[in-house]
């Protein structure tokens, strides 16, 4: 064993650089790749987007196929919806296909396959360091580690892409024809499977036909050219139906912009979201960052390698070409559809080149300039590593349906004696929120209404929202959940949540990322105290004169103090109070709520203008009846982890507090994620 530790220095060194030139660093970039990626893949709920992969693969194949491929009802193509389908029913075999996770791995895995292809590209067309440091940057790449984490074909599209061109480099060198003959086919089904996954694919096509043409002027191969230009002849061909489907609705449905309009902007922007992406960091050090990664992009695309072997390699050319086509054709065609550069997500496949040509410009200066290059490498690998936390906080979440399903079925699994609830829907597709809440109950438990499905328009909503209203409340809920998102060209003034505003008592508003959640009381006085769960107390205690609180009800008795999810900063305590007026009532009070310890108090109720006892004044109240009223408490978000009395209480219509208080229970505060 201690036989290595006895030789010579020069030989250790020998001995640890061949380990180095074997294939397990190139392992460990792919594994880091995947482990980045399988990172926390449930910490963002599934949003619209996603909703939306999932319900197309949720139908059969011929049915994908059939809606998706003419691009009416579906912009993008079938492909990645069929292999998601697939995917899916694999997973059925074995109970998981409501998995987020499970399905989320599929994208994670094609994410490290894009990793791996690149390396192997970098690395065959270049040098092994190019190749290991392109590998490591797009292994760190926030923007291809989100999309390998969403269910959407944006990535998977980007993988069949690196693949496609590897491949045509690997039918361009192989020696045997029948090797190229497999890397050819290979070349052909990943770009069909790009193209028919992702429209905008179609911009490498060019980049490819370019690149044999250099590489025929480079080399002088007739028979290899022959064999690539007939392969991008059969890809062009099985593309040309969808590509004469998406011409037509681009030609009828597109807004026409200015060929290379903000060329510069759309460059810096490209070069953020393909390297550090969405950090919050101050603009100095951001625009340093991004100057840094510009000089080594323009390094990696222009600095030769040492001689004698720089004539044998062709990664600079390639680089020019796979990102300078692309970009060439989406500024042309900004001319006719103005949103080629909306979003981030429209160009990511040009993510792993851009990354791969900062890898190259890093081992360019390594091979020229040891400290600098090895400094250079660290560094972009270091901003990259820098830029992921952030994928994983609630500043990055898009729509948290989950916390939106979970609150309302833990609030009516807490309330046990209240009759059921319903939920009122009013977005482009209510997938999202059916998709959670379904997993843990039923639509007898908790039907869900769509109230319309066209833009809502004043006049109408009596007409549109009362029917479905009507059968709700026959139906005997006591409870109305209001979700709204995506409320443009739908419900843009809110007509929907201003109706039922002005005619239910309110009782709750929350906020997950881009959904607003809303409570109202469809029955809100009853004959007789219903049937209140274990954890109910019931002070009996007359606050005012004629007006008593019958029982009270903590619906969160363990809350954070810091909230960033639902309603940042702080947590709320949500109660719910039961009034009864046992004589006329003369005056009209609304309900206090604190939360206290020994130091002071730690929570307020947050007051609201259509809560229930100012909806429907106390002075109007019938004898005898029990009117529910539910407040949140707003803590202090520094209030430290302990257990805490809720003190209940009325004040008058000028707001002074009335002397008599009751306790109702106590909240457990414990420390925030």
């Amino acid at each position: 064993m201690a036989a290595p530790l006895s030789l010579p220095q020069s030989a250790r060194r020998v001995l640890v650089w061949q380990r180095l030139a074997g294939p397990w660093p190139d392992v460990a970039i792919v594994l880091l790749g995947l482990a980045v990626r399988l990172w926390r893949l449930d910490y963002h709920s599934i949003w619209f987007d996603e909703a939306v992969s999932l319900r197309w693969a949720g139908s059969d194949l011929g049915f994908i196929w059939q809606k998706t491929f003419p691009l009416v009802e579906e912009k993008h193509p079938p492909v990645y919806y069929s292999v998601l389908h697939l995917w899916q029913q694999g997973l059925a075999l074995i109970g998981l296909d409501q998995s987020d996770v499970a399905l989320r791995v599929l994208g994670s895995l094609l994410g490290a396959l894009t990793v791996w292809g690149i390396l192997r590209l970098a690395a065959s067309t270049g040098t092994r360091a190019a190749g290991r440091l392109a590998g490591l940057l797009v292994a760190l790449s926030p923007l291809l580690v989100w999309y390998s984490q969403e269910l959407r074909m944006f990535q998977p599209a980007a993988t069949a892409i690196v693949w496609f061109a590897y491949a045509l480099w690997r039918g361009w060198t192989g020696e045997r024809a029948a090797h190229r003959l497999l890397w050819w086919s290979v070349a052909v089904v990943a770009i069909e499977a790009a193209l028919y996954s992702y429209l905008f694919s179609a911009f490498v096509l060019p980049a490819a036909g370019l690149t044999l043409a250099a590489l025929l002027w480079r080399e002088r191969r007739w028979g290899r050219f022959a064999e690539g230009a007939a392969a991008l002849a059969v890809a062009g061909l099985l593309f040309l139906p969808l590509a004469r489907n998406a011409w037509s609705v681009n030609r009828a449905e597109g807004t026409p912009g200015r060929a290379f309009a903000n060329f510069s902007d759309n460059l810096l922007r490209l070069l953020q979201t393909d390297t550090i992406w969405r950090v919050d960091w101050p603009d100095a050090a951001r625009l340093a960052a991004l100057a840094f990664f510009g000089v080594l992009v323009i390094i990696g695309l222009v600095w030769p390698w040492p001689r004698p072997a720089a004539s044998a390699r062709v990664d600079r050319l390639w680089l020019a070409l796979w990102l300078g086509a692309p970009l060439l054709i989406a500024n042309l065609l900004l001319s006719r559809s103005g949103s080629i550069f909306a979003e981030d997500r429209y160009l990511l496949f040009l993510a792993p080149f851009t990354l791969w040509a900062i890898g190259r410009g890093c081992a360019a200066l390594l091979a020229s300039i040891r400290p600098i290059g090895l400094g250079a490498g660290c560094v972009a690998a270091g901003l990259l590593l820098a830029a992921l936390p952030p994928l994983w906080t609630p500043a990055r979440a898009r729509e948290n349906w989950r916390a939106a399903a979970d609150y309302i079925v833990d609030y009516q699994q807490a309330s046990p004696g209240l009759p059921g609830a319903a939920v009122a829907h009013v977005e482009y597709t209510r997938e999202p929120l059916e998709w959670y809440v379904r997993q843990r109950m039923s639509f007898a438990q908790l039907p869900i209404f769509f109230p319309f499905g066209a833009a809502l328009r004043a006049e109408e909503v009596e007409q549109v929202v009362a029917p479905p209203l009507n059968g709700i409340v026959e139906l005997g809920a006591a409870t109305l959940w209001l979700t709204q998102s995506h409320l443009e060209g739908v419900d843009d003034a809110r007509l929907v949540e201003g109706w039922l505003a002005t005619r239910f008592p309110l009782i709750t508003e929350q906020y997950p990322a881009g959904i607003k959640l809303t409570g109202y009381m469809l029955q809100a006085k009853f004959k007789s105290l219903p049937l209140l769960g274990p954890s109910a107390v019931y002070p009996a205690a007359e606050l005012a004169s004629g007006l008593r609180l019958a029982a009270c009800e903590i619906i969160t008795p363990e809350v954070a103090a810091e909230d960033q999810m639902m309603h940042p900063p702080s947590g709320w305590v949500h109660l719910r109070l039961w009034w009864e007026a046992t004589q006329p009532l003369a005056h009209d009070y609304v309900a206090t709520a604190q939360m206290v310890g020994p130091e002071g108090v730690w929570g307020d109720r947050l007051h609201r203008p259509t809560e229930t006892l100012r909806l429907w004044p106390t002075s109007t109240w019938t004898p005898g009846e029990f009117v529910r009223d539910e407040i949140d408490v707003n803590l202090n978000p520094v209030t430290p982890p302990g257990t805490y009395p809720i003190i209940v209480g009325l004040a008058d219509a000028g707001g002074q507090p009335l002397p008599h208080t009751a306790e109702c229970g106590q909240v457990r505060i414990v420390a925030g994620d």
